[in-house]
């Protein structure tokens, strides 16, 4: 009787190790897969538009333009730490090194078209610690949108320093906007939805427990942080061509509402072209149009050049603590 009893034991480990070695194979084929699509997709930019790169005739101010990739820097590693601070509010949290970590390397996700591939990113290291996947996607959502609710509060403040009335006559639809963001935040009114979500996926704890002003802070740390990137977009503006301290705001929220159109065009893998597009418009009321062309490309390379040197950072840091 022992003898069968321990051989059902050996039996389901053994159907255990499998499963864990198919998911392992798994998870290493998938990481793959996502690093060939991020170079391909990245490829495929770079030699669309090479010839664009190739032909800038400019001179940067290399002093202010380093200042700027630094404050990128700050920008991304602050986001990160919020990405960590949305989690620990809704108990899905990890270390903060496998956040940071985990952050980082997601952002490669951003240069597929589709945008899930950020969180699927993100997944793998919430699921080692046995996190709960359903509530780490809510957390996803909400980063999301609370980075639209900062971008969109920097380009409200900015249109009181446009330098012509062309949008004045829209600042009250602006105020009206993000005050119906600020009621639909409301941790009550997305429960509310959560709720519904939690009988067709059929799943439960997918209810955030923060509280309202919990909300509102971590809308407001948004907002400061995009206060910081916009100070950076700024400064790599003033590297190229100078521009007087009163239009760091202009500047600052031209950089938000072309980030905020660059997240909504899904199928834009990191808003490639839509960004460009839209920073080429607001710019060039402030600066001869050939200098807002320049700034809009080379602005590509400060995000994705100072996105992939922090990737770079993580690896080698995450590298030296596995040895």
């Amino acid at each position: 009787m022992g003898t069968e009893t321990d051989k059902v034991i050996e039996t389901g480990q053994a159907a255990e190790t499998e499963k864990a070695g198919r998911k392992k194979l798994f998870m290493k084929w998938a990481k793959r897969i996502f690093l060939i699509l991020v170079a391909v997709f990245l490829i495929r930019y770079f030699y669309k538009n090479f010839d664009d790169y190739k032909n800038l005739d400019i001179k940067i101010n290399w002093g202010i333009f380093i200042i700027a990739v630094l404050l990128y820097f700050a920008y991304k590693l602050t986001l990160a730490s919020l990405w960590h601070y949305l989690t620990w509010l809704n108990d899905c949290s990890v270390d903060y090194p496998s956040a940071i970590t985990a952050y980082l390397y997601s952002i490669l996700g951003k240069y597929i078209p589709g945008k899930v591939f950020m969180l699927l990113a993100r997944i793998p290291t919430y699921e080692e610690q046995g996190k709960s996947i359903a509530k780490v996607t809510v957390c996803f959502f909400l980063e999301n949108i609370c980075t639209l609710l900062g971008a969109a509060f920097l380009f409200l403040v900015s249109l009181f320093f446009f330098p012509n009335g062309l949008l004045k006559q829209y600042q009250w639809g602006a105020v009206a906007l993000v005050v119906a963001f600020f009621i639909c935040i409301h941790p009550k009114i997305i429960n509310f939805f959560l709720k519904y979500l939690e009988k067709w996926l059929k799943r439960d704890n997918l209810r955030i427990p923060m509280t309202y002003p919990q909300m509102l802070k971590v809308v407001g740390l948004f907002v400061l942080n995009w206060l910081i990137v916009g100070l950076g977009f700024y400064m790599l503006s003033c590297s190229i061509y100078p521009l007087p301290w009163s239009q760091f705001l202009y500047a600052a929220g031209i950089f938000g509402v072309s980030c905020i159109i660059g997240i909504l065009a899904i199928f834009a893998p990191s808003g490639i072209g839509v960004r460009e597009g839209i920073m080429v418009l607001g710019l060039s009321l402030i600066m001869p149009k050939e200098y807002a062309v320049i700034i809009s490309i080379v602005s590509r390379l400060w995000m994705s050049i100072s996105e992939l040197i922090l990737i770079g950072i993580a690896w080698i840091v995450n590298r030296i603590k596995k040895r």
